[in-house]
């Protein structure tokens, strides 16, 4: 009678657990993946990110690109690059982040 039990309440919590909703990043059957399919602007900003080249010359014209809205934009990433060009190191001038190992062209 006791093993009964025991099968019974295993063969009903495998049923509950088989029956439980799938979270959001989980229904495209890809485990740890984004439901989205990368199409998320974050992902977007962080691929952009890996395609600039890691050059003093490439940090500042993005620098510039990214900073439209500000009037202080070419002194402040020319100051950038030139910096990045002695040290190899280009600090993001409205940032404060080092981006290290750079090429100095």
């Amino acid at each position: 009678m006791r093993t009964i039990a025991v099968i019974l309440s295993i063969a009903i919590s495998s049923l509950v657990l088989s029956s439980a909703p799938v979270s959001a990043s989980k229904m495209d059957g890809k485990c740890g993946q984004s439901s989205d399919g990368g199409r998320s602007a974050r992902y977007q900003w962080h691929m952009s990110r890996r395609a600039i080249p890691h050059t003093c010359s490439a940090y500042a014209a993005s620098c510039i690109r990214d900073s439209r809205d500000r009037a202080d934009k070419i002194p402040m990433c020319m100051a950038a690059k030139a910096q990045c060009l002695q040290t190899g190191v280009h600090v993001g001038p409205y940032s404060g982040r080092h981006y290290a190992g750079m090429a100095k062209n």
